[in-house]
């Protein structure tokens, strides 16, 4: 009777097929080392699939050849290797049959080979996986990383401008109903000036040459010796001139009197010498002559008169002295409390000419008077005027980076008489600069140009004396693809 095989566990099932696959690797070993020495096998009828006892209890004992221990040798080791085979097979179908009912798919020994191209395959993966990294950081670094700080140096801008206001008179004040937030309360003050000035013409027409000099006449004789005018006079290297008037030379002493050249040239303004006396006895030459002490000078003969140019230039100067003596006025004053506004009163100048235009002379007196008019207030409010009107002209990135009150200039521009008001214009100049958080400069505009682009485009700012670049990485020489990444400060 057939035997019934047991249903085995899944467990049982593959600890029996490793057991299974153990013993076929073995019998194939075996097999392959005494292969050369096995006898050829007789052909054999074997059931594969009933087992030993089967095939015996189906044939009788007497069915079987008689014992050879040589063939029953063989026989084993043929029964052993198709018994090996035949359990490989089973084994096989219930590994087979096992991993069909396994609710997960079973886990396979990859061979060597396999192992081998598995690894490789991981590696080209992961090198693949570590390059995408990096070329992601690299974007990455390249659009996040640089950066590009800009320190701008302010330049200083002049301000320049003028304020006028009104300064009245503190007597007349309380009955004035004309203030206004541009009206400071002072005083107001007169002074009369008075100049005196010569002046010469310019004018003159040439009438003549002459040569003109002095002479002195000596008498060593023991008696006096009349001249008469026109007298000659020989020089030693006969040069003639002669004296104007008559004279009288005592005998033992000197006259002193004017010459003149009967022909005038310019050799004839000769060098100091003595000259002779030719109309004299000549015994009496040596005892009567005459000496000149300085040289003679030659000259045109010239005719002066006054001219406009005379007349204008005696006017502006004389208001010039005016004007001087009006300084020295305010400095003798102490406003140092005070600020102070003056001017030369034009309606109340007068001004007298001590010559007419083409007068013939050579010089003329010219005097002039006038007011001064000076207006005192308050220093530290006109200051504050100033101060407002400066706050008003400066731009919203900008600040007043330096100003000096002592810098202002005050002046007098109209003096009523009748109201006791003056109108003052204060002339004031400061400097300005970029404030600190001033925006002046659009980081868009710089994305992506170099460093000399960037400095022709910052050069074009008034605002800016110098600038500094700095680049990160140190190595960029270009700016950063964002604007978030461009900075701008401005230094103070």
């Amino acid at each position: 009777m057939p035997k019934i095989k047991k249903e085995t566990s899944p467990k049982k099932t593959i600890k029996k097929s490793l057991k299974t696959t153990t013993k076929k690797t073995a019998a194939k070993t075996h097999l392959t080392k005494k292969e050369k020495t096995l006898p050829k096998a007789q052909a054999i009828t074997i059931d594969v699939i009933a087992d030993d006892e089967e095939i015996l209890s189906r044939q009788g004992f007497s069915a079987l050849p008689d014992d050879n221990v040589e063939e029953r040798e063989n026989m084993d080791v043929q029964k052993k290797f198709f018994s090996d085979l035949v359990a490989e097979i089973k084994d096989k179908k219930n590994e087979q049959a096992f991993n069909d009912d396994l609710p997960f798919p079973a886990v396979k020994v990859p061979h060597k080979n396999k192992v081998g191209k598995s690894l490789g395959l991981y590696r080209r993966i992961a090198t693949q996986f570590v390059l995408i990294i990096g070329i992601f950081l690299l974007v990455v670094a390249y659009f996040f990383l640089p950066s590009l700080k800009i320190s701008l140096y302010p330049a200083a801008e002049a301000v320049v401008d003028n304020l006028s206001f009104q300064v009245i008179s503190s007597v007349d004040n309380t009955e004035n109903n004309s203030n206004t937030s541009r009206s400071l309360t002072g005083q107001l003050r007169s002074i009369p000036l008075n100049a005196e000035k010569v002046y010469e013409a310019s004018g003159e027409e040439i009438l003549g040459e002459e040569v003109i000099g002095e002479v002195t006449l000596h008498n060593e004789y023991n008696k006096d010796q009349p001249l008469v005018a026109k007298t000659r006079l020989l020089s030693p290297d006969n040069k003639l001139f002669r004296i104007k008037e008559a004279v009288n030379i005592p005998a033992g002493g000197t006259v002193v009197v004017s010459i003149y050249a009967d022909q005038v040239s310019a050799d004839m303004a000769i060098a100091p010498t003595r000259f002779t006396i030719p109309g004299l006895w000549v015994g009496l030459q040596d005892k009567i002559y005459a000496t000149s002490d300085r040289a003679f000078e030659y000259r045109h003969q010239i005719k002066y008169y006054v001219k406009q140019r005379d007349l204008d230039q005696a006017m502006n100067d004389i208001k010039a002295t005016l004007a001087t003596k009006a300084q020295a006025t305010i400095d003798s004053l102490d406003v140092s409390s005070q600020a102070l506004a003056y001017a030369l009163d034009d309606g109340a100048a007068s001004m007298e000419l001590g010559a007419k235009l083409g007068e013939e002379t050579s010089d003329f007196i010219v005097s002039a008077s006038n007011n001064l008019t000076l207006a005192f207030f308050s220093k530290n409010q006109a200051e504050a005027l100033v101060k407002a009107k400066l706050a008003f002209l400066l731009p919203d990135d900008k600040k007043l980076s330096n100003f000096n009150s002592d810098d202002i200039v005050y002046r007098l521009d109209s003096f009523d008489d009748e109201s006791n008001v003056a109108t003052v214009t204060a002339s004031f100049r400061g400097s300005m600069s970029l404030r600190t958080d001033a925006d002046i400069i659009d980081q868009k505009q710089l994305v992506n140009l170099n460093r000399d682009q960037i400095s022709e485009y910052l050069k074009a700012f008034p605002e800016i004396a110098s600038f500094d670049l700095d680049f990160f990485p140190s190595f960029m020489k270009r700016a950063p693809s964002l604007a978030d990444r461009i900075k701008v400060e401005v230094v103070q």
